[in-house]
């Protein structure tokens, strides 16, 4: 099972080191993605391994479309490698597995299906708040700051009255959303990208979405007429995330507390993990979960 990990990160360089060294089974490619706000040389080492490939980096703003231009930079350098890969696997710095190598192995050889998302139809009020979270889609949004958020307000007011203003996705698709890290294959990575270059004005309308990460990539493939490519979904994106609430910006950092959850669950990757405040999960992980005899069963 051949792989490639797209791994966005942007500080603790010590725990990306630790991930790809988890992860790295010799059958793998780590195309690593590295803020451009962030200094280069603190990933040296880590860049120096084996089998990794720095992805050309932009400058990361939080809730902006800068996110998905890095993916689809790691995208685009993975078929650029000219390797095909059984699948590619979407993680940021922060994450970690929670199953040994030869069990995500076995369990994407086995498996019927190639892609695994969360995905969900907007509106979806048990989801996000408030609205369902259809602001992401026809609110504007520009940025955090002052200036940027007054501009935001405005084209908001304007658009009520002004039909040209008001934001609807091109082509008259439905909006999907979910979590932001995935899992896919050859074939739905070529599928998104050429989407993208068939249809540009979808990749400017969200220039101005709140957090497009979340719905740029699951309203592509939801909206898909190609029924290879739809019976190849799973609504799984197969990861353990824990949030305090639905209003949370945030998923909340994993303790040893969580070591139940994680031990208990069917993902097989799970996410955050802060090697510096809470290494001791990270050890605990290794321990119980990452041998090749471990199993669920």
């Amino acid at each position: 099972m051949e792989k490639a990990y797209i791994i966005l990160a942007h500080h603790y360089p010590d725990q990306v080191y630790r991930l790809v060294e988890r992860l790295d089974d010799r059958l793998s490619v780590f195309f690593i993605h590295i803020d451009k706000k962030t200094d280069i040389s603190e990933f040296r080492e880590v860049l120096e391994l084996d089998k990794v490939q720095l992805v050309e980096r932009v400058k990361l703003h939080w809730a902006g479309l800068s996110f998905v231009k890095a993916i689809l930079n790691g995208l685009v350098a993975v078929k650029e490698s000219g390797k095909t890969f059984d699948r590619i696997i979407l993680l940021s710095g922060q994450d970690y597995p929670i199953k040994s190598n030869a069990f995500i192995n076995n369990f994407l050889h086995s498996s019927p299906f190639k892609v695994f998302l969360e995905y969900f139809l907007l509106p979806n009020h048990a989801k996000w708040q408030p609205g369902g979270g259809m602001y992401r889609v026809n609110k504007y949004y520009f940025g955090l700051k002052a200036y940027q958020t007054y501009t935001a307000r405005t084209f908001n007011f304007l658009s009520r009255y002004i039909p040209s203003l008001r934001r609807t996705l091109p082509g008259n698709i439905k909006p999907f959303a979910g979590s932001t890290w995935w899992i896919i294959d050859m074939y739905a990575l070529h599928y998104i990208l050429d989407y993208i270059d068939n249809n540009p004005a979808y990749t400017a309308f969200h220039k101005h979405t709140f957090a497009p990460d979340e719905i740029f990539f699951q309203t592509i493939l939801m909206n898909t007429t190609d029924q290879r490519l739809a019976d190849s979904i799973s609504n799984n994106n197969m990861r353990l995330i824990k949030w305090k609430d639905i209003k949370a910006a945030h998923p909340q950092e994993m303790t040893r507390s969580d070591m139940n959850d994680i031990l208990t669950s069917d993902a097989l990757f799970a996410r955050k993990f802060n090697l510096h405040e809470n290494p001791e999960i990270l050890d605990l992980i290794d321990l119980y979960c990452l041998s090749e005899n471990y199993s669920l069963n």
